[in-house]
This record gives C-alpha cells, structure tokens and sequence, in this order.
C-alpha cells in the first residue's frame, strides 16, 4: 500500500524577481505566460506549460502569509526548490497514505488567479503536503490535484520556441542509499523504486523519471549546490523536438551553454536564475 503518489506534474524554481525571471526566461526560448497569484499563499508564479506537465517559477508576494518554505530556500540562493506529483483524488491519496502508515497533511484547497489582457482565469487545486522525511533529494515535494487542467493548458502557451515538449528527468542528490531506498519504498511502491550501485531511479509509468545520485557524483557533473545541505533536487533534463532548434535559439538569444559527451545541452546556471537546466532529444 502506498499514497498513490502519480506522474511528475511539475516542478519548482524559487526566484527573488519573477519579472526579471520572466524575460530571462523567454530568452531560453520559453512562452512564459503572465505571472499569478496563490489566493491563499503568500507567493505569486509563473507557469511554463507543456501538453502534460509543466515548471512552475514561485516568488513571494506576501511575507505574512504561508509561503511553503520559499523564503527559507531563497536565504541560500535560487534555483529548484520542490517538485509536485500528480494526484488524481487528493482525498484518495491522503487516506492510503494514512493506511500506509505515511505521515501527511489533509488536502487543501489552493485557488490561482490569473488576469489576461481579455480574461481572468480562475484556476483550483487541492494540495497535499508530505512530512518533509518522505521526499528526500528533493528539497521540498506535495501532491497536487488538478480541478482546472484544461483551463491551465492555453494553446498558445503550449508551442515553445526553443522546441520544449515536456520533462525527461530530475535529478536529485542524497547521502543514504539505504535510506532513500526504503523511503521511496515505502511512498511508491518497490516496483517503482531501482536500487544500482551508484544511484536509485524512481519511475512512474509516464512522464519523467527521478535520479538520485551521491554528491560526488553531482559534484562531477557540475551540478552540485553548496549551502543546501546533504540532500536537494540538484537539476532538470527537459526534452526537446530538436536539438539543433533550441541550439540555434540560446545562441541567437546570447545564453550561455555547454554541449555535453552525452549529447545533452547544460544552460549556465547564471543564465537561467540559478536552476541546473539540461535540453535532450526527446
């Protein structure tokens, strides 16, 4: 038994300046629509959408209220800071996780308004908060329920520059494979969790996978963040229709870039708003 816990549904950059982030971002060749506000949070977003998931870039707007641990995250820099998976019944997932044995917060409703220049969409959510020992390698994770996901999903936001489909892979870092391996166990299911000697992959079907690795590991790679501590969602591989289109469109926007061994393009991190992002062919 498990949380029933779904696919990857989006995850989280926490910024200082979400204006400035945005026009940073369009230069990495995404379609960054206007920025929102959490009704109940104190923190206001921007939400680059692909057909079945999306990155959302989370700011504070309001100290005083609940700010989901971003104020905290932001003393030690930018970049990802949590990831949401997908719940299709948020009271579902709440109660096996309770049966489970799983220590979680009952859901709650999360409202986000977003003003376009001929409309306000009024977008709903209901969230799930985990006890932060179940997440590790992550920074910070919840399980979302949407109750609006077409109305999220504008057309026009959909069709990215830079070729941008969807994620392939997040990557995280963790000091104890044992540990890590018994609590994803737990939140997953064994048949999702995939022990090798250097790293555990989690699965979920569809959508992107989760790799954690040690920090020498990540270390190597570049990829490593000094000041977040022993565990942290380090970087994110996003999949791409071709890999010379979004080439062609960081280097007519002057973004920093390395190609990789493995045929991978590494954004500089100080051209994305302190976040490890990576292209691939999907």
């Amino acid at each position: 038994m498990t949380a029933k816990v779904g696919r990857v549904d989006h995850p989280v950059i926490a910024v200082k300046d979400l204006k400035q982030t945005k026009e940073q971002f369009q230069k990495l060749g995404f379609i960054v629509p206007p920025i929102g506000q959490h009704q109940e949070w104190g923190t206001e977003n921007l939400c680059i959408m692909f057909p079945n998931d999306y990155l959302e870039i989370r700011g504070v707007n309001d100290p005083n209220k609940f700010l989901a641990g971003v104020d905290d995250f932001l003393k030690n820099g930018q970049g990802f800071y949590s990831v949401a998976f997908n719940s299709k019944s948020a009271e579902e997932s709440y109660a096996e996780a309770v049966k489970s044995g799983i220590e979680i917060k009952l859901p709650k409703h999360l409202n986000r308004k977003l003003v376009l220049e001929d409309k306000v969409l009024d977008l709903h959510f209901k969230t799930v908060m985990l006890d932060s020992k179940y997440f590790p390698g992550l920074t910070h994770a919840n399980l979302c329920e949407h109750l609006t996901f077409d109305t999220l999903r504008q057309p026009e936001w959909l069709d990215h520059p830079n070729g941008v489909v969807s994620f392939g892979r997040l990557t995280g870092v963790v000091k104890d494979f044992d540990a890590a391996e018994s609590i994803y166990t737990k939140l997953l299911g064994a048949e999702n969790v995939h022990r090798e000697q250097d790293r555990i992959t989690l699965t979920f079907g569809i959508g992107a996978d989760i790799e954690l690795i040690d920090e020498e590991e990540a270390t190597r790679r570049g990829d490593n963040h000094e000041g977040r501590g022993e565990a942290y969602l380090a970087s994110a591989m996003l999949l791409v229709k071709d890999l010379a289109v979004a080439k062609s469109t960081l280097e007519q926007n002057g973004i920093r870039f390395q190609e990789t061994k493995t045929n991978l393009i590494r954004i500089d991190p100080r051209d994305a708003c302190g976040s490890v992002i990576y292209f691939s062919q999907e």
